[in-house]
């Protein structure tokens, strides 16, 4: 990857529980809130710990262990207004959201947040939240084609004075966003996350995302991702990316048993 695992520092970040019972499928009853001001105490001792980014969940509809949700942006903002140098991560679904729409939204929570905001763009797994909402549920590579032009589309609003676009999925004609977000030295927009493990992930992480998460992974998977991702990278001709994340989930219970 562009940069030196010797050199760069590890980062540290969070799921920010914003949904009820933490997206934890188990029977056990779960110890974290879905409040806010739950959550802005964690906030904020994460922050005093060296956590540099929260990721907030997104979930539309009751279900799967969510019964209750709160809006990954909004609540993200809230959080960033919260906190001093804590990154907020909001996790956004293409095909519910109008990349223009976002690209606003973020411009704003950017310059409220002196530039601490970032997006976690979700392909989308959950096919009865589409369904539901009377939007069309795509085939698994399809929707990695729409989050490609999303991703592409925000990269443009952000930077260029007036944005085009001819997708399949989103046309941009002359769009000029202003304020931009923030910007400097090695930070051209808002950090954009994207995550999965499957090829079409691969490739969107490898061609166009700043971060790429990887899921559920043993050494040699993992391995072979950064493999792909440098692949990809190196085809689209970049320099820059991306950065690599992995999930790690801690389970603690009293007992050996009830964990």
């Amino acid at each position: 990857m562009p940069t030196d695992p010797t050199t760069e520092p590890l980062r540290f970040a969070y799921w920010v529980p914003n949904v009820s019972g933490g997206l934890v499928t188990s029977t056990i009853e779960q110890r974290t809130d879905w409040s806010y001001d739950y959550n802005l105490k964690l906030a904020r001792l994460a922050e005093q710990a060296g956590f540099e980014y929260a990721l907030s969940q997104v979930r539309y509809t009751a279900s799967y262990g969510a019964e209750f949700q709160h809006e990954s942006t909004s609540f993200s903002l809230a959080l960033l207004l919260g906190t001093e140098r804590l990154k907020l991560i909001a996790a956004v679904h293409p095909g519910l959201w109008h990349p223009a729409v976002l690209a606003k939204w973020v411009a704003t929570a950017d310059h409220l947040s002196h530039g601490r905001v970032a997006v976690n763009v979700v392909s989308g797994w959950f096919a009865d939240e589409f369904r539901q909402l009377g939007e069309p549920w795509l085939e698994h590579d399809e929707r990695y084609r729409r989050s490609a032009e999303f991703i592409t589309a925000l990269k443009r609003i952000w930077t260029e004075d007036e944005a085009n676009l001819a997708g399949d999925f989103y046309r941009i004609r002359d769009f000029s966003l202003k304020p931009k977000p923030l910007s400097w030295p090695g930070r051209p927009h808002p950090e954009i996350f994207q995550g999965g493990n499957s090829s079409a992930a691969r490739r969107n992480g490898g061609r166009l995302s700043d971060w790429y998460f990887s899921n559920g992974k043993d050494f040699d998977g993992v391995r072979e991702q950064l493999t792909d991702l440098e692949k990809h990278a190196a085809a689209a001709g970049r320099t820059d990316g991306p950065r690599f994340g992995l999930n790690g989930f801690v389970i603690v219970r009293d007992t050996e048993k009830e964990a």
